[in-house]
């Protein structure tokens, strides 16, 4: 699935969702209604356009694996979620629009759960056995677990319409069970990998799904009469501890990998047209970005989920130190991106100096 002129659809999408978020942000804190008019516009255009032409390209794919379907439904979802959001920002920003705060918990489980969650389920399908040489999921887990994880999220928002007393715990337990059969089957499948070479992009995914069995155990606890848990520590888990360290660990194992097929694309076009001598060494995807770096990087990380939970029980003592944590781990892994970034400038460079002045063959 090739979106046509990649670099204008991703500055149309990303300028407007950045400067809506920073709007929608400064709207929260300074308590003025015109950003969040200014927020809807900005992220309701950013959002259109991408869910416009992502399910496009996705109906025209000619692939049916699973994870097109998946993304399909992640897709619906994440219109959900903006619909929702779309309608309390305007909430807040015009006295006729009713302000349902009651909408505010269905807006965060259609965006976490909906969008977040099925969308890399969606992409695990294919990375975990591309990358991490393991068996693909079993097929009922494939045909199942999207289904069941919407289904519940449609349960749960019915809930919202007709109020029957055991209709939501009903679906959270479905949902529940399904990140749980989720979250083992992947580890299961990890543990199983027919590469046992140390891999920085394991440890993330691993951190990843330990995180969500608690997510869903703490979650299932939560229900329970006189059991008194931070409600932040779930939004902890399940956006620190569960996307963000996926995203971090993919990156890890996306980026090299663009970097290297790109350079021996390239590399390949010099051999076919009889330049092998113009070629330039291509460094190894583990090169690119070194294991060491990665580790570090990933050992900073599992220290700040700590003091992140940490600190929605005891803010007083953990809420600085996890913040300034924070700060030097990302920092770490800009750095190591940007180190990546750099080295396949100065490849492409060497490309292009040794095109322009190609070696005579003796």
């Amino acid at each position: 699935m090739l979106i046509p002129h990649p670099i204008l659809f991703s500055r149309t999408v990303h300028i407007p969702l950045f400067l809506g978020s920073l709007s929608l942000g400064l709207a929260w804190l300074l308590q003025i209604k015109l950003l969040f008019v200014v927020a809807m516009l900005l992220l309701g255009f950013s959002f259109s356009v991408f869910i416009v032409v992502a399910t496009d390209r996705l109906l025209r794919s000619a692939s049916r694996h699973v994870t097109r379907s998946m993304m399909l439904v992640a897709l619906l979802a994440l219109f959900i979620t903006a619909s929702l959001g779309l309608y309390l920002a305007a909430a807040y920003a015009w006295q006729p629009f009713p302000l349902a705060r009651n909408l505010t918990d269905l807006h965060l489980s259609w965006g976490l759960t909906g969008w977040v969650l099925m969308l890399i389920i969606a992409v695990a399908y294919q990375v975990i056995p591309m990358f991490q040489i393991t068996d693909n999921y079993p097929v009922l887990h494939q045909s199942w677990v999207g289904r069941l994880i919407f289904a519940s999220l449609l349960g749960i928002s019915l809930h919202y319409i007709v109020p029957v007393p055991f209709l939501k715990p009903v679906f959270l337990t479905l949902l529940g069970c399904c990140i749980i059969l989720f979250s083992l089957t992947t580890l299961w499948l990890l543990h199983n990998r027919r590469r046992q070479l140390p891999d920085t992009t394991l440890n993330f995914w691993r951190l990843a799904m330990v995180s969500l069995i608690l997510l869903a155990l703490l979650g299932a606890l939560s229900t329970l009469p006189n059991f008194n848990l931070p409600i932040l520590l779930l939004g902890v888990l399940m956006v620190y501890g569960f996307a963000m360290t996926t995203i971090n660990g993919m990156m890890y194992k996306i980026f090299p990998f663009i970097i290297w097929l790109h350079l021996s694309a390239r590399n390949k076009i010099l051999r076919d047209s009889g330049e092998r001598s113009s070629q330039i060494k291509v460094p190894h995807m583990r090169k690119i970005i070194p294991e060491k770096a990665g580790l570090t990087q990933f050992r900073l990380h599992l220290i700040t989920l700590v003091l992140l939970m940490l600190a929605c029980v005891w803010p007083q003592w953990f809420f600085y130190p996890a913040a300034l944590l924070f700060a030097v781990e990302q920092a770490f892994l800009l750095t190591n991106l940007l180190k990546a970034a750099h080295l396949y400038k100065t490849k492409s460079a060497e490309l292009l100096v040794v095109t322009q002045n190609p070696v005579d063959p003796v």
